[in-house]
C-alpha cells in the first residue's frame, strides 16, 4: 500500500491505497509571463471575428457578461481592465458600460462576493453607479423571448445584454460534466428559468452523449450551440467572446477571442493539453472533497453528492468508472441543508423519498420552482433558484446507475446520505473494505485527491477494465 493525501473538508487526510493506484490531478499550465499582453493580442487578433477595436464605435452601449463565482477565481482585474481601457480609448462613455454576472439559476452574488471576484478597481469604478449587476432569471421586464431553437430549446435571455450595441462575454475554459468545456456562458448564464429548464432536464442531462467529455459529440454542447446561434440570429448581432485558460489561483496561460463557434475549437484544443489526464478504467474511483467547491458548502448533502457525481461524468475514450465499479468520496459533511442559500433542498429531498427513480422528480419541478417564498429568497436573499437542486439531483443519476455502490467516508450525518442512495462509512478504511467486497481484491484504483481544490479535468481512459 502507499499513503497519499486527499482533500477532506478543511484539511488534508492521509489514506492508504494500493501501490498500483493511479493519482489523477489537474496539470498546471505554464503561466503567461505577460498576461495583459496575452489579452491584448487575443482581442487584436480574434478568431472568426474583426478585432475588438474595430467593433467599438464612439457613443455605443456595451454590455460585458462574465462567469459567476461558481467557476474558479479568475484574473478579472487584468482581462476586464484591458477591455475597459480599449472601450474608453475608443470613445465609449463610462456610463454606457454595464457588467452582468451570468449567474443563470445560481444565486445572486453579494456585493462583497462580486468585489472579491471582479477586483477592487473594476468594482469601485462601476458598482456605485449600478453598472455591475446580477442576472435575474425571473424578471419578465429584463428578458426577451425569441421563441425556440430547432431542437426545442427556449431562447429567452437578458434584455440589457441583448439590446446593447456591443455584446461581450468573458469566460474561462474549464472541463465540465455536461458540455465538455465551459467558456461561452452567455447562452445559459443569462437565460430565463424557462429557457434553462428546457435543456437542464433529466432527459438532456442523462442523455448518453451528455455524459462524455468529448465536446464534438456532446449532446448538451449541441443544444448550447443552438441557443447561441438563436440569440445571434434574433438580434442580428454576434457575441464577442474572450475565453481564457489558466491554472490554480487565477493565473492566465492562454487567451482566445472571437465569435462562437469559431473560437471554441482552438480554445478547447489548447485546454486539452492541461485538462486531460490519462488513467485506466477504474474499479474504484476515489474523490477527495474540500469544505466548499463549485456550488457551495459540502455540508449540504446535494453539494457533497455532486462532488462525487461530477468527476465520473467527464471522460474521454470510455467511462472512467467501469460498470459495477465503486465510487468513494471523502468529506466530513454533516448534512446541513443550508436553507439560507438553498431554501428548496430540504423539500426536494423529502419529495425524493416518494419516488422510485430520479427521473420521476421532474413532475415536482413546477410545484417547487414556483413557491413564492423560495422565489422571494432567490430575488432578494442571495439564494439559489428553487429549481437548482433538481439539476444537481439529475446529475447524480449517472453515478448512481453506473456504480454498484457510492460510499461517502467520514460523514458526520450518515442518515441523510442513505436517502440519496449513498452508503455512509465511518472512515476510509471501512469504505475501502466495502469496496473490495464488491469489486474483488486488487482493484484498478484511480484517485482524484484535489479535483475540486485545483481544477476539474477530463479522465482519458487508456485501458478498459474487465469486471470481476
Amino acid at each position: 500500500m502507499k499513503n497519499i493525501e486527499v482533500d477532506f473538508g478543511a484539511r488534508k487526510l492521509a489514506i492508504d491505497v494500493p501501490r498500483s493506484a493511479v493519482v489523477a490531478e489537474f496539470q498546471e499550465p505554464e503561466r503567461h509571463s505577460e498576461p495583459r499582453r496575452a489579452v491584448e493580442e487575443a482581442i487584436a487578433n480574434p478568431i472568426g471575428a474583426p478585432s475588438l477595436e474595430s467593433l467599438i464605435k464612439p457613443g455605443m452601449t456595451v454590455a460585458i457578461g462574465h462567469d459567476d463565482p461558481t467557476k474558479p477565481p479568475p484574473p478579472w482585474q487584468c482581462i476586464l481592465g484591458v477591455v475597459v481601457d480599449k472601450l474608453l480609448a475608443a470613445g465609449v462613455r463610462k456610463e454606457d458600460i454595464v457588467f452582468i454576472c451570468a449567474n443563470g439559476n445560481h444565486k445572486k452574488w453579494t456585493d462583497s462576493e462580486l468585489r472579491h471576484f471582479l477586483g477592487d478597481e473594476i468594482f469601485n469604478a462601476f458598482h456605485p453607479t449600478g453598472q455591475i449587476t446580477n442576472h435575474d432569471c425571473l424578471d419578465p421586464a429584463g428578458l426577451i423571448d425569441f421563441g425556440r431553437t430547432p431542437g426545442g430549446v427556449v431562447v429567452e435571455h437578458n434584455r440589457r445584454f441583448l439590446e446593447s450595441d456591443l455584446m461581450l462575454y468573458v469566460g474561462q475554459v474549464v472541463a465540465h460534466s455536461w458540455g465538455g468545456y465551459t467558456g461561452t456562458g452567455a447562452a445559459i448564464g443569462m437565460a430565463s428559468t424557462r429557457s434553462i429548464a428546457s435543456h437542464h432536464n433529466h432527459r438532456v442531462v442523462n442523455h448518453a452523449d451528455s455524459t462524455i467529455g468529448d465536446h464534438r459529440r456532446n449532446y448538451f454542447r449541441q443544444l448550447k450551440a443552438e441557443i447561441n446561434a438563436g440569440i445571434e440570429a434574433a438580434t442580428g448581432k454576434r457575441i464577442f467572446y474572450i475565453n481564457w485558460i489558466g491554472g490554480t489561483g487565477g493565473t492566465i496561460s492562454k487567451v482566445f477571442a472571437g465569435y462562437s463557434p469559431e473560437v471554441e475549437e482552438p480554445a478547447w484544443k489548447a485546454a486539452d493539453k492541461f485538462s486531460i489526464v490519462d488513467v485506466p478504467q477504474a474499479d474504484v474511483l476515489i474523490i477527495g472533497m474540500p469544505s466548499s467547491f463549485a456550488y457551495g458548502n459540502a455540508n449540504n448533502p446535494l453539494i457533497a453528492a455532486i462532488g462525487m457525481a461530477y468527476p465520473p461524468r467527464v471522460w474521454l475514450g470510455d467511462h472512467v468508472l467501469r460498470d459495477g465499479g465503486v465510487i468513494i468520496g471523502l468529506n466530513p459533511s454533516n448534512g446541513h441543508y443550508d436553507d439560507a442559500t438553498y431554501p428548496s433542498t430540504r423539500e426536494v429531498l423529502d419529495l425524493f423519498d416518494n419516488v422510485s427513480e430520479i427521473s420521476e422528480m421532474s413532475r415536482f419541478q413546477s410545484l417547487v420552482a414556483n413557491r413564492p417564498e423560495y422565489l422571494y429568497r432567490y430575488q432578494y436573499g442571495n439564494a439559489y433558484h428553487p429549481i437548482h437542486p433538481f439539476w444537481l439531483l439529475y446529475s447524480c443519476d449517472y453515478m448512481l446507475c453506473r456504480a454498484a455502490s457510492v460510499i461517502l467516508a467520514g460523514t458526520e450525518n450518515p442518515g441523510v446520505f442513505r436517502r440519496l442512495g449513498i452508503t455512509p462509512a465511518r472512515d476510509f478504511a471501512h469504505a475501502w473494505q466495502r469496496a473490495i467486497r464488491i469489486v474483488g481484491p486488487n482493484p484498478v484504483t484511480v484517485v482524484a485527491p484535489t479535483y475540486w481544490s485545483r481544477r476539474p479535468f477530463k479522465f482519458n481512459v487508456m485501458e478498459r477494465t474487465t469486471a470481476c
